[in-house]
């Protein structure tokens, strides 16, 4: 007995990782997603040496037309969901980041995907029901950076405060939200969420109109975020820069319109100051 309780106990020790691994796995990815993960994550194993951010864009070529799928996550109860087949825009850079990330490390199987994407789509990486979820890019961003995954750069690229960001779309739309009807407990979260957002006075955005002198200084693989000039929203759209052929700085984005992920045609000033509801960029940058 003294003897399979050691065996036990060592096989226990020698396989921690694939025994909880499998967990964050089993139900959370398709098979369908596993297969485009296997063929996506040789490409960028093969080019580890490469920076995150460059590794980034990469993934991002090899998920050109993968469909865009508004609203995916919204299940009841909140569950880990990753999909290479289909996707929105925050989604999209999330995936290509955590795909980043892993090859950097030299991880590649569907359970290292899965616990990557969770570590970013959740707070402090835990599932706990819908307002657990990291709903505003900017509390998205805020965790990556208190990670020290990447950076928000807007200020130094010369932004201007936005000191009239608040937080409140959520709390104030309820209705829009299958998750918050009905549900008193689930809205006092989002409301608490959102005013430990409004404590926050950096909040900064390159205006539109300053937007086409200083894409000059963005690089591959920043992400990209679309500022909303809708009261209590933040970020609308977000993207990967991109320098494409002829030069012109453009991006890499799941595109509502396309309904695939697509390199945008329009440069990014172009894109920006063509949408009445966008006051201008944020720029995050990722830690190579």
């Amino acid at each position: 007995m003294k003897y399979f309780l050691s065996f036990v106990l060592a096989a226990l020790f020698a396989f921690p990782f694939n025994l909880g691994a499998q967990s964050v796995a089993q139900g959370n990815i398709s098979k369908e997603s596993v297969e485009k993960y296997a063929k996506i994550s040789k490409v960028l194993l093969e080019n580890n040496h490469k920076s995150v951010p460059e590794l980034m864009i990469i993934a991002a070529k090899q998920m050109l037309g993968t469909e865009y799928v508004a609203g995916s996550l919204e299940q009841i109860p909140e569950k880990l969901k990753v999909s290479l087949v289909e996707t929105d825009c925050i989604l999209f850079v999330e995936s290509c980041l955590a795909m980043a990330l892993n090859a950097k490390k030299g991880l590649s199987s569907p359970d290292d995907l899965c616990a990557t994407v969770r570590s970013l789509r959740y707070r402090n990486g835990v599932v706990d029901g819908y307002a657990s979820r990291l709903h505003y890019t900017s509390e998205w961003i805020r965790q990556g950076e208190a990670r020290g995954i990447f950076r928000e750069i807007t200020d130094v690229l010369s932004g201007d405060n936005l000191s009239g960001q608040r937080f409140s779309f959520m709390s104030t739309h309820t209705n829009s939200y299958r998750q918050l009807k009905d549900n008193p407990a689930e809205i006092a979260r989002i409301v608490q969420m959102e005013e430990d957002l409004n404590k926050f006075t950096d909040y900064f955005v390159i205006p539109k109109a300053d937007v086409k002198k200083m894409e000059h200084l963005l690089k591959d693989g920043d992400i990209l975020g679309f500022n909303s000039n809708v009261e209590g929203l933040d970020i609308a759209h977000v993207a990967l820069v991109y320098h494409k052929e002829n030069g012109e700085v453009g991006f890499i984005h799941a595109s509502q319109g396309d309904g695939k992920v697509v390199i945008d045609e329009k440069s990014i000033h172009d894109y920006v100051n063509a949408r009445k509801s966008n006051d201008g960029i944020r720029i995050v940058r990722v830690n190579r």
